[in-house]
């Protein structure tokens, strides 16, 4: 049966990073399986999707700040005005900021089901950005998971409060756990949760102490990645590292670049694509070889640096849910440097290496992937490992999410 389905999300769209990209592959996915599928987006920067509706929400945000600060106007007029435009099966929030308290709206107003993925791990900022994430946690804390019980108006489906202490540092401080303790009052107040990361509902469990039968769905990409990079490869001296993403503090870019100058691999170059607030103090720790290219919005753009590179290196730890450049590296068989052993999806040991999130060793792991054969051999591995994630394998799980929530015996009707 097709289903009408709104996805709403406050980042900009599609160019705001992987949320963005896999929120364009769902789309994609979906329409081609019959459904009708709007897009709620932010009104600025906005690219709008062929062959799907999208209605531009007009948003709160201030230019030169980052895209994650981007805040869909979430009111009660809005979401009455969208409801006026079209009627929907479900709705699908993909953020935890304006995106979340709209939709909960709407699925009031219209009688439906409202479904929210957790892309992105809050608690794993303090690390980072110890300051700066305290305030985040209280923005959540008093802000959203209020507005979100005053815009859903129905008493959460279970109650949240601050998990156990574990065996994970990055989760016991008070802010991190207040963090978790948010997200578990997000799920309490929609019909049904999924995440890319089985660690984010697990986690989310722990602070509502019970199961929430959410759904691990991961990301996958349809980034199209033509043939001939294995030639390009061969013709160029030295070797390639990309990084691709927000240039924020939490994405570690500084471990990378001072990874990358300790290296010190004769012919060696590293591409960063992105931008962000941290572009200006990243340049200034960037020594030889190192070039930063901005954002990439278009696919075609995205793909060429994939075929360009030899190894996609990730810096991040203990922050990204399941970041799509790993599934995005997987379609162009190139061997992935990472430091994060919690992140799964898309990797092996035949196709990727695993260090530890420290700087020196990220250095020695990209002097191992510059021995003469490594490569190679991590490239030989996707001919003998399928970490490939299917886009229309995403898209049915996401329907069977939303079959289910609709056969719930109360909703906002």
């Amino acid at each position: 049966m097709s289903l009408s389905v709104a996805i709403l999300i406050d980042d900009f769209f599609p160019n705001s990073g992987g949320i963005g990209r896999s929120v364009q592959t769902q789309l994609e996915e979906l329409s081609r399986m019959g459904h009708e599928v709007t897009l709620i987006a932010p009104d600025r920067h906005l690219q709008r999707p062929a062959g799907v509706r999208t209605i531009a929400c007009p948003a709160i945000y201030k230019e030169g700040l980052p895209a994650h600060l981007c805040v869909l106007h979430p009111t009660e007029r809005r979401a009455r005005l969208i409801s006026k435009q079209a009627r929907f099966d479900v709705v699908h929030s993909q953020t935890e900021r304006g995106a979340l308290v709209l939709a909960a709206r709407i699925a009031r107003l219209q009688g439906i089901p409202h479904v929210h993925t957790f892309h992105t791990n809050i608690a794993g900022t303090h690390s980072t950005l110890p300051f700066a994430a305290a305030w985040g946690s209280l923005g959540y804390e008093v802000l959203v998971t209020r507005a979100l019980g005053l815009g859903s108006k129905r008493p959460p489906r279970f109650a949240s409060s601050f998990p156990p202490k574990t065996a994970e540092p990055d989760n016991n401080n008070f802010f991190s756990r207040m963090d978790w303790r948010s997200l578990g009052w997000i799920a309490a107040h929609a019909d049904a949760v999924t995440s890319p990361a089985a660690y984010m509902l697990e986690n989310i469990e722990a602070a509502v102490a019970q199961p929430i039968g959410g759904a691990v769905i991961p990301n996958a990409s349809a980034v199209t990645i033509v043939d001939g990079a294995a030639q390009r490869r061969e013709e160029r001296h030295g070797i390639r590292f990309l990084s691709i993403g927000r240039l924020a503090k939490e994405k570690r870019l500084d471990v990378i670049i001072r990874a990358f100058n300790r290296a010190r691999i004769p012919d060696a170059e590293l591409v960063i694509v992105g931008d962000g607030d941290q572009r200006e103090r990243l340049e200034a720790l960037a020594g030889p070889g190192v070039r930063f290219l901005g954002g990439l919005s278009d696919r075609a753009a995205v793909a060429e640096q994939y075929l360009e590179a030899d190894a996609l290196v990730l810096g991040s730890y203990r922050f990204d849910v399941q970041p799509m450049v790993i599934l995005e590296a997987g379609a162009a068989k190139l061997p992935v440097l990472y430091c994060d052993d919690r992140l799964t999806a898309g990797l092996s040991g035949q196709t990727s290496q695993l260090v530890a999130p420290d700087m020196q060793s990220l250095a020695r792991g990209m002097q191992k992937l510059a021995e003469p054969g490594r490569l190679a051999e991590l490239r030989a591995g996707y001919e003998r490992v399928d970490v490939r994630l299917d886009p229309e394998d995403m898209a049915a799980a996401y329907v069977k999410v939303y079959e289910k929530a609709r056969r719930l015996p109360e909703r906002h009707g």
